[in-house]
């Protein structure tokens, strides 16, 4: 098969299973993350509106740590799915820029700067969503704490049973994240690597 003159079809290319695999973490990973999570918004107020009785069990510091983490979690997810939905947009804007125009001059002065726009939105997510892991871990360890009163803490609070639902959907989306930083890692370098690609495309004289 003769080699391709096209300039750009290894952006193309490039971006095309970018694109996938950020479809895919929108669709279905951050689709599941969400689901796990959700009722993680409704504890927290009960956490919240009860965090002086509760503190007195369980102490100050695990009250706070459940509080912060899941404020932080919760923010970041919202944030996270924002920055996943705008980068398939820009995926798709990006593929069909390169599809429809034929004029390879302007399509790579465009690439240069809409693929640095592209790979540090990319960059973005896996450092969040590293974040979201690491404060899914604190959650976990201050839920951990709180279970263990439970039997107790359920004569004051009736929400507290919850806590074993929470804990364990804590725990499947942290494993379900483990994974994700790790192939996100993996993206992130090829990203970077087209960046660096397309930072060195001759830009050819417009005719």
């Amino acid at each position: 098969m003769a080699p391709s003159n096209d300039p750009v079809e290894f952006v193309e290319k490039a971006v095309d299973k970018l694109h996938a695999r950020m479809f895919y973490y929108l669709k279905t990973v951050w689709k599941r993350i969400r689901a796990l999570l959700t009722p993680l918004s409704k504890f927290l107020k009960n956490v919240i509106s009860g965090a002086k009785s509760l503190a007195k069990t369980v102490g100050k510091a695990a009250v706070k740590q459940v509080t912060s983490a899941a404020q932080f979690i919760l923010k970041l997810i919202d944030r996270v799915e924002l920055t996943l939905k705008n980068l398939v947009k820009l995926g798709k804007r990006i593929l069909d820029t390169i599809r429809k125009n034929k004029d390879r001059s302007r399509v790579i002065r465009i690439l240069k700067t809409v693929i640095r726009k592209y790979v540090e939105m990319i960059r973005q997510v896996w450092g969040w969503v590293q974040e979201i892991w690491d404060e899914l871990g604190v959650l976990d360890t201050a839920l951990s704490i709180i279970s263990r009163f439970a039997s107790v803490l359920q004569l004051i609070f009736r929400w507290i049973r919850d806590v074993t639902g929470i804990l364990d959907a804590v725990k499947k989306a942290k494993a379900l994240l483990k994974k994700v930083v790790k192939t996100l890692r993996l993206e992130v370098k090829q990203a970077i690597r087209l960046l660096k690609d397309v930072a060195k495309l001759p830009v050819p004289k417009e005719a």
